[in-house]
């Protein structure tokens, strides 16, 4: 993978994690969302209002999979908010899950990852809530979405 290539996975990443950290910070919670890098170099950004995790999950999934089927999409980000698979588990089971996929890896065995971003909602007093975010738990597999 090229330095231009980790760029832009790093950017929509980076993107994700900020708008996961800020709508955490705003209602505890999150519901899952997409946010894609097309291969114009805009990031588009899939979110809706079911309120069922799961099922706002799959509605998210079939926009992507008729997304890659287009042919435009360069990196994809599918985001939500669980808990990190017990085997993983350092210190904080709460985390923030990015499914990440490039167009640039589809030749590689393992070619997507979910970087589990650690989580933890803080107050001080009376303050605002605040998110602390730990160090990310990268898991690889073969990708799901961009495979061709």
């Amino acid at each position: 993978m090229s330095i231009q290539e980790d760029e832009k996975a790093f950017n929509i990443l980076e993107q994700a994690v900020y708008r996961a950290q800020g709508l955490l910070e705003k209602n505890t919670y999150f519901q899952p969302f997409l946010m894609l890098l097309n291969d114009a170099g805009e990031i588009e950004v899939f979110e809706n209002e079911v309120k069922d995790s799961t099922q706002s999950y799959t509605l998210l999934e079939d926009i992507l999979r008729k997304r890659v089927d287009k042919g435009d999409v360069d990196v994809m980000v599918l985001a939500v908010d669980t808990l990190i698979p017990e085997k993983f588990v350092k210190d904080v089971s709460s985390s923030i899950r990015l499914h990440l996929e490039e167009k640039s890896q589809i030749d590689k065995k393992i070619a997507a990852r979910f970087l589990y971003v650690p989580y933890e909602l803080c107050r001080v007093g009376d303050g605002d809530m605040f998110v602390n975010l730990h160090s990310p738990i990268p898991v690889g597999f073969p990708a799901e979405y961009i495979v061709s």
